[in-house]
């Protein structure tokens, strides 16, 4: 539920509950727009539009899909107030948390003041941390909650979607975890007109009831609301729908006496050695076999083994020696042989420029790699693969460069390791190349890209699980004028 508050006119607050991949997992989010009467509801409304697309189909790793996801989230937005000198102060605050329906987890990003609460046996916990001043004061004990409502920075944020471009944004810029979702527990995600009105024990107070998500969160917006109403209020609850097992306690086993061994039979072993002779003996009656000679009682059956015994460790002794003879003539005869001379390798080395773009892939530390056509004259010729072995990057080319393919060579131009989960790559023209791309699963990204004298633009391999039902698709699509 959301709603405008006492206060405010219009609504930059908005929210997203959506079941994906046939209920499996669950999308849940709260974002809240900063920046005037219409910057915020403008990016928060790019936010959303672009959280909903890249987030339509869950991957293998959650929480890297959901950080490149507000990574372009963040990208939307400073393009827009580019274009728009009105939006040039729009920003937004955005928390999202999916949850695994099937593994019993919920994962979440989250950047700003907007929060993530997980209640649980009658708890609630803060999970998100507040991007603020006040916010670290509160999470950090050095002033309570009451203090933190009243501070006049409360509303002050030092990290949102749109406040800095994506080459600027850090490793730990967006706060990222996993965590166990139980059978009865509960999620909330709020915006900051909740919080900064409400505490905690009411929030839990209301969350305890036994009613409704609706009634709950109806109940908690009428609470803000009811102590003035300043901003507006978001709020998404989300209830593991199963109820919580409750296990009786296991009770020690209880030992057992040597009271209730039979005298007359001697300890237990002596009866499983009493019973398994028994057994052989009628198993072999049944059988119809003749004996020839009587089975042998326990005692005498282990005098014979004695004897076997040392024959066997004779044997044995006798068969290592020679083996230790042998293996030092055959070591002697392999130390004294000449070796063979080594067959020479032709080693190729990548071209000078092309060297400079795998090193800079190599050696990058961030998330978005810039490189200069004019660096390169425009030109790289390829004669080797270009391998990208990261988590994720994005390479951006201010210009446009053509990768073209070496006359002696006819391998791809780049290789994407199968540990990738999501490259970009923007203003780049393949040239002569039988494949230029070869990727694994569905982890590359294009943006303005261009395939000239090419047979396979991209060869795409895919790994799924051995036996599974598989779905999904991933289009590529042809634009008439790149999009700047």
């Amino acid at each position: 539920m959301t709603d405008t508050g006492k206060l405010r006119t219009n609504n930059e607050d908005v929210f997203l509950t959506q079941e994906l991949m046939d209920g499996q997992y669950l999308l849940a989010g709260v974002i809240d727009g900063v920046g005037g009467y219409e910057g915020g509801e403008v990016a928060a409304a790019l936010a959303k539009d672009v959280i909903l697309a890249e987030m339509n189909e869950i991957g293998r790793d959650v929480i890297t899909q959901m950080k490149i996801t507000f990574t372009l989230a963040n990208e939307e937005i400073a393009s827009r107030k580019l274009m728009d000198q009105k939006l040039s102060d729009m920003a937004c605050v955005a928390t999202l948390a999916v949850i695994d329906r099937r593994n019993n987890l919920f994962h979440y990003v989250h950047v700003g003041d907007t929060r993530l609460y997980l209640f649980r046996d009658n708890s609630l916990v803060k999970i998100s941390h507040d991007q603020s001043f006040v916010g670290f004061l509160e999470d950090s004990g050095r002033i309570t909650e009451d203090a933190a409502m009243l501070h006049p920075k409360r509303n002050e944020i030092n990290q949102a979607l749109g406040l800095s471009s994506s080459e600027e944004l850090s490793e730990s810029y967006f706060e990222t975890g996993s965590s166990p979702f139980l059978p009865g527990d509960q999620l909330l995600l709020c915006s900051d007109g909740l919080t900064d009105l409400v505490l905690k024990d009411e929030i839990s107070a209301v969350l305890k009831e036994n009613n409704s998500l609706v009634h709950k969160a109806s109940e908690l917006i009428s609470k803000a609301n009811d102590a003035g109403g300043k901003d507006n209020i978001t709020v998404v609850l989300v209830k593991h729908d199963k109820e919580p097992v409750q296990h009786e306690a296991t009770q020690p086993a209880e030992a057992v006496s040597s009271d209730t061994i039979d005298p007359d039979y001697g300890t237990a072993t002596d009866l499983d050695i009493l019973a398994a002779e028994n057994i052989y003996r009628d198993n072999i009656k049944a059988a119809g076999y003749g004996m020839k000679e009587p089975i042998p009682t326990s005692s005498e059956s282990n005098a014979g083994k004695v004897k076997s015994s040392k024959t066997a460790v004779t044997v044995l002794s006798v068969l290592c020696g020679i083996l230790a003879i042998l293996s030092i003539w055959l070591s002697y005869k392999y130390l004294t042989k000449e070796p063979p001379l080594p067959l020479p390798v032709a080693i190729i080395p990548m071209n000078p420029q092309e060297q400079v773009i795998q090193d800079s892939v190599i050696n990058f530390k961030g998330d978005t790699l810039k490189l200069s056509a004019k660096a390169f004259k425009g030109l790289v010729r390829i004669n080797k693969p270009i391998t990208i072995d990261r988590d994720s990057l994005l390479i951006t080319v201010k210009g446009d460069l053509v990768l073209q393919r070496d006359t002696a060579y006819n391998g791809p131009a780049i290789v994407l390791a199968p540990n990738c989960k999501y490259v970009r790559l923007s203003n780049v023209v393949f040239d002569g190349f039988d494949t230029a791309i070869i990727s694994y699963q569905n982890v590359m990204e294009l943006k303005n890209v261009r395939f000239t004298h090419t047979k396979n633009a991209i060869q795409q391999r895919f790994v799924f699980p051995e036996g599974q039902f598989i779905n999904g698709r991933r289009n590529y699509q042809a634009d008439s004028l790149a999009k700047q």
